[in-house]
């Protein structure tokens, strides 16, 4: 990250004082165990990538103060606004929704079997992703304000039962903004532009799936090729966010 060539460096030899932060962090504001999967430098500090140990599953980051002057980790650790509290209400959704994200997952690795894609790295998931509960094939995005009900019970209840926590969301009307799910799978070959046909068979199937997640969908085909500038890929096919996103709404 910018200016972060110092802490970068200061991380790799200060990587226990680092990480016992964070666990300190995570213990005392949300009652968690995480584990951190990788430290990058910034400008006077630490960031964190982590993900929880057990349910709710998420990946997160967090950011640590370092001070180069004296060689110490400072007892300064947060994270942007709301990042941590999204990150665990999209893992309180999986929860709420284990069966119909296993028909999603079902549904994401036909595609891989059907077509010459794959889905994204795991590692590359543990080091850089913290945005909330993912997997090789997809990801929520998700704020704990959509769903206030089920995250405030979660946190005065870390035993609450998934039945609990669906009930708790259904109580809400139904928002076509309130979760966002992106399907990305990238092409298998290296340096393989997006095909347009996969992408469009891949959104015609999904499009007649049922017994799935609630939610707003984007379906992309990714090019297997990163652009170093943004760390994402070169070119994509598939849906047009906020055009043509494809809406499933609760069954009744």
């Amino acid at each position: 990250m910018p200016n972060g060539e110092k802490t970068g460096a200061f991380a790799k030899t200060h990587k226990k004082e680092i990480v016992d932060q964070v666990n300190k962090f995570f213990k005392e504001k949300y009652h968690l165990e995480v584990t951190t999967h990788n430290l990058v430098g910034a400008t006077n500090a630490v960031v964190a990538y982590v993900e929880s140990k057990g349910e709710p599953h998420f990946h997160t980051s967090v950011i640590v103060g370092v001070d180069l002057a004296s060689q110490k980790v400072t007892e300064e650790v947060g994270a942007y606004g709301g990042l941590v509290e999204g990150a665990i209400t999209s893992g309180l959704y999986e929860m709420a929704y284990e069966k119909e994200f296993k028909n999603l997952d079902r549904f994401a690795e036909s595609v891989v079997k059907k077509y010459p894609v794959i889905g994204n790295n795991q590692k590359a998931i543990d080091n850089t992703w913290d945005s909330g509960y993912v997997t090789p094939f997809y990801y929520i995005s998700t704020l704990d304000s959509d769903f206030p009900k089920a995250y405030s019970a979660f946190m005065n209840d870390h035993k609450i039962s998934k039945q609990k926590l669906r009930q708790l969301i259904q109580q809400q009307p139904f928002d076509r903004e309130g979760v966002q799910i992106a399907l990305t799978f990238y092409m298998g070959k290296k340096y393989a532009s997006p095909d347009q046909r996969i992408a469009d068979e891949t959104i015609r199937q999904f499009k007649t799936l049922k017994g799935i997640v609630p939610g707003n969908y984007g379906v992309f085909i990714q090019s297997n090729e990163i652009l170093k500038r943004t760390g994402t890929a070169k070119s994509h096919k598939g849906t047009i966010t906020g055009k043509t996103d494809i809406i499933h709404e609760p069954e009744k």
